[in-house]
């Protein structure tokens, strides 16, 4: 295996947690659920304290638990390093620190998680750090919107919640073009699906409580991309406080061990369901790049090895018809969240993207219809069945 690039499936279960060669250790990573560690001697402190020792010494700065999660969300991203976070948000907020200070700016797809945008508009509006916004109808004319004081380029695809996909590829090389620091958010694809520091963005990062964790019962984060990136995030990581639990971490790796047969599963059902959807009366469009009719059909098969996990639909009747259709599902899971081995649905207006105009909404797709499904891995036909009664009765 030395000469030999190892599989993602292979990589979810060992990578972070190499055991050969080691005798008499745990075949999982223990928790190391402490808050700071002992240093044998007055010279090991100071040592660290020049910066010419790895050990570890408090849990806000590094934990052999996290570490190991770090490592592991890196070989899957094909990254040379990882920080993890306390959340997709902490991850997010690191990166942009990292790489903007005041008086710079970020150009950002407008089509990203509503908290993410807002995160944007108040807490780095704040730090005088301003966003351009680029409506996704107007993205192949994004160069009219980076200026001299653009530092970052922020892309999320598929994005949340109409799965729409952005060339990469062609973003890019527009960032590459204006020297800017190209950040993405792989949270719907994962690293199993797309990996985009390959297709050359710089940083990567997820909001791991969704699909790296899989199992709703983790809040996680992580940012991976060139060890000098991540070593600034880090240090920003640190100072903010936005470190992972070392529980957490261990939850983290566990579910991680499962992403690639729960994606695969997941892409199954969601394929399934979208079809299924397309070919209902009371549905008046489907949001999912795996239909052939879908307009990002040909980009995402490009870019990602499958369309996803997440399906979006229009309803027909609006939020009246959205709220029936909804209190009727019985095996479907009203969360507002989604990545987890439990299909659940959302409703974006009074969730991810709550207290946005009509203006806004309309910019990026989203109607008083708009339903998003984040499926998970039970028998397709049960989803499809409960899905199809719901309808039946909105």
């Amino acid at each position: 295996m030395a000469n030999r690039k190892r599989a993602a499936a292979t990589d979810c279960i060992h990578a972070g947690e190499e055991r050969h060669g080691k005798g008499n250790v745990p075949l999982t990573t223990p928790i190391a659920q402490t808050s700071v560690f002992v240093l044998p001697k007055f010279a090991d402190l100071r040592r660290y304290a020049e910066g010419k020792s790895q050990d570890y010494l408090y849990s806000r700065y590094a934990n052999p638990t996290v570490a190991a999660a770090e490592q592991k969300i890196a070989a899957l991203e094909g990254a040379e390093a990882c920080v993890a976070t306390a959340s997709g948000m902490a991850a997010f907020l690191c990166a942009t620190l990292a790489c903007c200070q005041a008086g710079d700016e970020i150009v950002s797809s407008l089509d990203i998680y509503g908290g993410t945008l807002k995160l944007m508009e108040t807490v780095l509006a704040r730090c005088g750090i301003k966003t351009r916004f680029v409506p996704f109808q107007d993205l192949d004319r994004i160069e009219k919107y980076i200026n001299r004081r653009t530092r970052m380029m922020m892309i999320e695809t598929p994005n949340n919640p109409t799965v729409r996909c952005i060339d990469l590829r062609q973003m890019c090389a527009v960032a590459r073009k204006h020297k800017l620091t190209v950040l993405v958010d792989n949270t719907f694809a994962t690293p199993i699906l797309q990996q985009p520091l390959a297709l050359g963005a710089d940083l990567v990062y997820h909001s791991a409580t969704k699909y790296l964790g899989g199992h709703s019962d983790v809040t996680a984060g992580a940012l991976a991309g060139p060890k000098k990136w991540i070593d600034l995030a880090r240090q920003v990581m640190i100072v903010t406080g936005g470190c992972l639990d070392p529980h957490a971490a261990y939850l983290l790796i566990r579910g991680m061990k499962t992403l690639e047969i729960r994606v695969q599963r997941a892409c199954k059902n969601a394929h399934a369901i979208a079809r299924f959807l397309s070919q209902h009366g009371k549905v008046s469009r489907v949001f999912y790049p795996g239909l052939p009719e879908d307009p990002f059909h040909a980009l995402a098969i490009g870019q990602m090895r499958d369309a996803g996990m997440m399906v979006s639909f229009d309803i027909r009747g609006g939020m009246r018809a959205a709220e029936k259709f909804i209190d009727r599902l019985e095996l479907w899971c009203l969360a507002t969240t989604l990545g987890g081995v439990e299909s659940t649905v959302s409703y974006p207006l009074l969730s991810s993207h709550v207290g946005l105009g009509r203006e806004r909404l309309k910019m990026l797709g989203v109607s008083d219809g708009t339903i998003r499904l984040s499926v998970g891995i039970e028998d397709k036909d049960d989803l499809i069945g409960d899905l199809e009664q719901a309808l039946e009765r909105a």
